[in-house]
């Protein structure tokens, strides 16, 4: 699609859905969704806003001397964000004119709460979400229509019988964290059908601000995600390092509080403990800085909590070549992340609707005290040990042990790679040799040669992608 063509269908799609969401916000339209929707957490957006910035400035009113460094810090971190802004802006673009604007606010302002209490205000708008019941209600029937394939290829799978009602009890008596590794943008789809389907509350999630673009702006904060910003903020030439936007100690305050607000109030929260989708396959290492601080809170409140680990496995990852591009250096966040579902919905109709798994464990509870580090990884190492494996990744691990055992030649006879399949496969699965070489074929990654009766291999590096999303499991998986 033409560039203008599609700024104009975004456009277009972008005043259709602010449209919609203020439909929703008419009251006995929103009485009428809380009162059939799932969640029953009921706050406004004015009102986390104020909560959020009421408990940073009380922080640092205790902790005078902290406040003082933790405001010229702040102070100076805003301010490199706002110069790195406008080096990237035509000084005629109207946001170039607000960035300028703030910039002399926060120069007005000398005193160290006040300054606080200023920058805590404009992060605490930037980043809190208003999940909307009514909007919620609307969107998840059309997600239906606009995302057919990716909730068509959902399988939900329970580590023990009970265990999602199980969730869905705990979720009634405190916080709950609900963890899956991060494979794809497309995660959110199957993780929150999923969920609603059954009976759980839409969470609150951790979204990327590079996911905030387009008509995602509109319709990300009322599906209660918020957005984070976990990226570079800039640079000076007198520094030795980038600025990131955690280093920021008045950033990480509200967004600490933010935290704070929902798990009061038993909001479920749902994050990715990867942080990123894997770049290489693999599952990533743990973050431990919202481990952190939930086990900081639980310390604080004296309050249980649980955690959920959830192990997502899709056949074909729907953007593994951008995903490949992206370990290569490329960027790969340019579009917002509904324009970016739908092309990727799209794609994986052409391959068949191949299964997306998602396996439920058994909620741990979670303990005060315990080093965060220690916790993280073995949450991770639980959503590790119930990915379903693949059947694109058992192939993909079978065809790498023929080709690097025949000395490395790019290429292999299918009946080698069909033995590989079946001793590292369940028997309940050897039928699935070859729709999995089908799907490669068709992907590209491997060409037949029926000259030699043997197969090419075009793409190793996509090939050992799919490998290494099973590479924490045993060579072999049967039973």
């Amino acid at each position: 699609m033409p560039r203008p063509i599609a700024r104009l269908s975004q456009s277009l799609s972008s005043r259709l859905l602010s449209a919609s969401l203020r439909g929703c916000e008419v009251p006995w339209v929103r009485s009428l969704a809380e009162r059939y929707g799932l969640n029953r957490t009921r706050y406004r957006r004015e009102e986390a806003v104020e909560a959020v910035v009421e408990a940073v400035a009380a922080h640092y009113a205790e902790h005078r001397f902290e406040a003082a460094l933790a405001a010229r810090q702040a102070r100076v971190y805003q301010k490199v964000y706002f110069r790195h802004r406008l080096r990237r802006l035509d000084p005629s673009d109207p946001r170039a004119a607000e960035y300028r604007r703030r910039a002399a606010e926060l120069d007005g302002l000398g005193d160290s709460m006040a300054i606080i209490r200023h920058l805590a205000r404009y992060y605490a708008e930037d980043m809190v979400a208003e999940l909307n019941p009514a909007f919620f209600l609307l969107f998840r029937a059309v997600a239906r229509r606009i995302f057919p394939h990716f909730v068509k290829s959902i399988r939900v799978l329970e580590e023990r019988e009970g265990v999602l009602d199980r969730v869905r009890r705990a979720v009634e008596r405190g916080p709950v964290f609900l963890l899956p590794n991060h494979v794809s943008n497309a995660d959110h789809v199957p993780l929150c059908f999923a969920l609603n389907a059954a009976g759980i509350p839409q969470p609150r999630i951790a979204a990327g601000a590079n996911l905030f673009r387009g008509v995602s702006t509109v319709v990300l904060p009322a599906m209660n995600a918020y957005k984070i910003r976990r990226e570079q903020i800039g640079a000076e030439a007198r520094w030795p390092y980038t600025v990131r936007w955690f280093q920021n100690p008045v950033y990480r305050r509200v967004h600490t509080a933010y935290l704070w607000f929902g798990w009061d109030r038993n909001e479920p929260f749902l994050f990715y403990l990867e942080g990123t989708r894997s770049r290489d396959g693999r599952l990533g290492k743990p973050k431990r800085g919202i481990v952190g601080d939930i086990l900081e809170y639980l310390g604080h409140t004296g309050r249980r909590a649980w955690a959920v680990p959830i192990s997502l496995s899709y056949t074909l990852v729907p953007e593994d070549e951008e995903i490949e591009a992206a370990r290569r250096g490329a960027e790969i966040s340019q579009q917002d992340l509904v324009s970016q579902l739908t092309r990727l919905d799209r794609r994986y109709r052409q391959f068949g609707d191949p299964p997306i798994h998602l396996r439920f464990s058994e909620p741990l509870e979670l303990v005060a005290g315990e080093p965060a580090d220690r916790v993280a990884a073995r949450i991770l190492e639980r959503i590790g040990a119930g990915i379903v494996p693949a059947s694109t990744s058992l192939l993909a691990r079978a065809v790498l042990s023929v080709v690097h055992r025949e000395g490395g030649t790019p290429w292999f006879r299918p009946e080698e790679a069909e033995a590989a399949f079946r001793a590292g496969s369940e028997a309940g699965r050897w039928d699935e040799f070859g729709e999995a070489l089908a799907l490669f074929q068709q992907r590209g990654f491997v060409d037949p040669d029926p000259t030699r009766s043997r197969y090419v291999v075009r793409n190793e590096p996509l090939i050992v992608q799919y490998a290494n999303r099973i590479a924490h499991l045993p060579e072999s998986l049967g039973r």
